[in-house]
């Protein structure tokens, strides 16, 4: 194994204080204020919302759908086929999952580049522009702290 290579300045010699990420491994971009207006949503059921949550987690690098049917999340998440498809659904209704493949009639889902997103800032840009905003009721997308920085 190889020497631990420090960082030092170049003006001064002094070593520059360094920490590794805390993450466990892959980790996404998310919009906290569109998450935070999903969360307390009243249109959405605590089911719907844990979802959301879980989607965010697993949704694939990129564009790429969670090649995954009803069946296999149900069995992930503890709950029945048929509330998974349900919560899905009406997720990608309100263009919060977006379909990204199908094969038959089973449609292939990721969450939305504008909730969660995992690449570069250059590739997010980018996939935004293939889809609509989520429609996220009570969620105020002209509200200046939500594109201005500030």
């Amino acid at each position: 194994m190889g020497a631990v290579r420090r960082l030092v300045d170049a003006e001064t010699g002094e070593a520059i204080p360094h920490a590794p990420y805390a993450f466990s491994g892959r980790h996404t971009q998310v919009d906290k204020a569109r998450v935070e207006a999903i969360t307390e949503s009243k249109a959405f059921t605590p089911s719907q919302k844990f979802l959301v949550l879980w989607w965010i987690g697993v949704s694939p690098e990129g564009m790429e759908p969670l090649r995954a049917t009803g069946a296999d999340i149900a069995k992930r998440v503890g709950m029945s086929t048929d509330a998974v498809g349900k919560i899905n659904r009406k997720l990608a209704k309100h263009r919060i999952l977006i379909v990204r493949g199908r094969i038959g009639n089973y449609n292939f889902y990721r969450i939305s580049p504008y909730i969660a997103f995992h690449g570069t800032g250059l590739e997010q840009r980018e996939a935004v522009k293939t889809c609509n905003p989520p429609d996220i009721p009570g969620f105020n997308e002209n509200v200046p702290a939500r594109w201005e920085a500030q």
